[in-house]
């Protein structure tokens, strides 16, 4: 059973909601790394603000996604979903390991950075693997 595109976005744009939820939640609650919420005066405002900036851009990828599923965006401007949710994902990940940044040594910031770099290997892999503009796979031919 081969899944359509429109099933395909329906299935990203909850996932998507999913996210922006559990950002939503953890914007709200107040148990991070102790007892203090993002909005405390000795908490660090760098990840408060990259978090609503991350859940600002999750919800405009949600439209985005719906609008190219019921078919009210060009298929020229499909590469727009994938470059909102990337951008989500950085502010994500900026978010947490800003929060860390002044309790945690070296070692956590190179886990940081490589997860970063891990993610966005496997999504450029997945969007090359993916046959986004090209139907067939063109492969040269053996001698």
């Amino acid at each position: 059973m081969q899944i359509t595109e429109t099933i395909l976005l329906i299935i990203t744009a909850v996932i998507t909601a999913i996210s922006a939820l559990f950002c939503l939640i953890s914007l709200a609650t107040s148990r991070w790394a102790g007892y203090f919420g993002l909005y405390c005066t000795a908490c660090p405002t760098a990840s408060a603000g990259l978090s609503i900036i991350a859940f600002i851009l999750l919800i405009v990828a949600i439209f985005i996604l719906i609008l190219f599923a019921l078919r009210f965006l060009p298929r020229s401007i499909r590469v727009l979903s994938f470059l909102i949710l990337f951008f989500a994902t950085i502010f994500t990940l900026s978010s947490y390991a800003s929060y860390f940044d002044k309790s945690t040594g070296y070692s956590f910031k190179l886990m940081v950075a490589a997860h970063f770099l891990c993610y966005i290997a496997s999504l450029l892999t997945t969007f090359w693997i993916g046959g986004s503009y090209a139907t067939t796979v063109v492969t040269p031919n053996n001698p």
